[in-house]
């Protein structure tokens, strides 16, 4: 990526993320480092490390749409009771992550 230093702190850890297809980047030549993600990558980010498993149960969520590129790893998440969305009906698949949600999605991840 053109914008991956080689000695960036963080250079490493991109090429492993794109090594074990977790991340393509923003675009065919960026990966946008300083980029604030959505809850809707990470939760990506996290399904795809985990070896993008199928989810059971259906859609409990009116604004996860089929196709979106999310689609999978949100139902696979809230089947796996690692989100709930931010109410009952809602995943808001755009909203920016915050660290404390990041922590909390690794926890009932892997503490399952």
């Amino acid at each position: 990526f053109s914008d991956v230093a080689a000695d960036a702190w963080y250079a490493k850890s991109v090429a492993w993320a794109v090594e074990q297809g977790i991340t393509s980047g923003t675009e065919e030549n960026t990966f946008s480092p300083e980029q604030t993600c959505s809850t809707a990558e990470i939760l990506t980010f996290l399904w795809r490390a985990e070896g993008s498993p199928t989810a059971s149960g259906g859609n409990p969520f009116v604004d996860v749409e089929k196709g979106r590129f999310y689609y999978d790893a949100v139902l696979w998440a809230a089947s796996e009771d690692i989100t709930a969305g931010v109410d009952a009906v809602h995943f808001a698949p755009g909203r920016s992550c915050t660290r404390g949600q990041v922590a909390t999605f690794l926890y009932r991840s892997f503490n399952q």
